[in-house]
């Protein structure tokens, strides 16, 4: 039995604060533009630690196509449709004449549906019907052939910014179409497992400043910019966020003998079940109750309705983990040994 990597679980507890943390800010007359522009910039990075975590824990494959897929998409299908039925039904009951009941049902295998949140999962499940298929080259692949591929899903992530000054065919017909998206958050996990050692953590955190600077400068000078391309998932930036608070995270346990903690392993092991359900519990009732909606603070107001999102989603994830059908609701059931 493989041995638990406590580094990948902090990892996987650091993506889910943040994705929290992104999602909290209330729309609001009084909100502070400039802060809502860095809190969006330093917690993009939530999406990529999750894809690389899973990188670093399933590559390679080294199973049957099939069964791999059974195993995995075991974990994903029962949440995806559990959550997908809930916010289905929550739209039906607020806005009826706004959703189309038969094209929705009909759309969920190909496309996310009651709530934009719910992409996350078909990514990921798009990213296990690939996996298998990468192995077969990974098992074989050179540290310098991981570097190439990683070299040009680094150029396609430069796109935003090469963009400005010349023109890019990003289309199904460009040059490096199949190198783009988040499968290259999944090898560049595969990649720092296997190769701790690789990038530097100082070069990788001049990146990351480096786009708080352009971000900055785009604000301050009012330039034009497409702030979720510039900035968001696929972006050097954002991977070079991910990859120093990879570096640090792996320093640190090595350090100073990091004990894998109980706390740690339980938010890690639900960190699934608290992506799903956290919109629901901040937007339907956090949201909505005027002792938060009241308070003048914006950042205070945006820290309370993080640090309670998190403890209840965590609470409610906790509590639906002991039923006996946990892993249809959340993909991990507790257990008692």
């Amino acid at each position: 039995m493989r041995q638990r990597d406590i580094t990948l679980d902090i990892l996987r507890v650091i993506a889910c604060l943040l994705v929290v943390l992104m999602h909290s800010p209330m729309p609001s007359a009084n909100a502070n533009g400039p802060f809502l522009a860095v809190l969006s910039y330093f917690t993009a990075p939530c999406i990529g630690l999750f894809f690389m975590v899973s990188g670093a824990l399933l590559l390679p494959v080294r199973e049957d196509y099939v069964v791999f897929l059974r195993r995995r998409f075991g974990k994903v299908i029962g949440p995806t449709l559990f959550w997908t039925a809930v916010y289905i039904s929550l739209k039906i009951y607020k806005t009826p004449e706004n959703i189309d009941i038969s094209r929705t049902v009909l759309s969920i295998p190909f496309s996310a549906q009651g709530h934009g949140v719910l992409w996350f999962m078909y990514t990921l499940a798009g990213l296990y019907l690939l996996a298998p298929v990468l192995s077969a080259w990974l098992e074989k692949a050179s540290r310098k052939d991981l570097q190439t591929v990683l070299a040009l899903w680094g150029v396609t992530l430069c796109y935003p910014i090469l963009e400005q000054w010349i023109d890019i065919n990003e289309g199904n017909t460009g040059i490096l179409y199949y190198f783009g998206g988040y499968v290259g958050y999944f090898i560049l996990g595969f990649y720092l497992k296997k190769y701790p050692a690789s990038f530097s953590l100082p070069m990788a955190a001049c990146i990351a400043a480096l786009g708080v600077v352009v971000l900055f400068l785009t604000k301050y000078y009012g330039i034009e910019v497409d702030f979720y391309r510039m900035f968001w998932y696929l972006s050097l930036f954002i991977v070079a966020i991910c990859v120093a608070i990879w570096k640090s995270v792996v320093g640190l346990a090595i350090r100073v003998a990091l004990i894998p903690n109980v706390i740690i392993t339980r938010i890690a092991n639900i960190s699934f079940g608290i992506y799903l359900c956290h919109i629901l519990i901040m937007r339907e009732l956090l949201w909505h109750m005027d002792s938060i909606s009241g308070i003048g603070n914006y950042l205070l107001q945006t820290a309370v309705v993080f640090i309670l999102t998190f403890i209840l989603s965590f609470a409610v994830c906790e509590l639906l983990s002991r039923l006996p059908f946990a892993q249809w609701l959340i993909g991990y059931k507790h257990s008692q040994k």
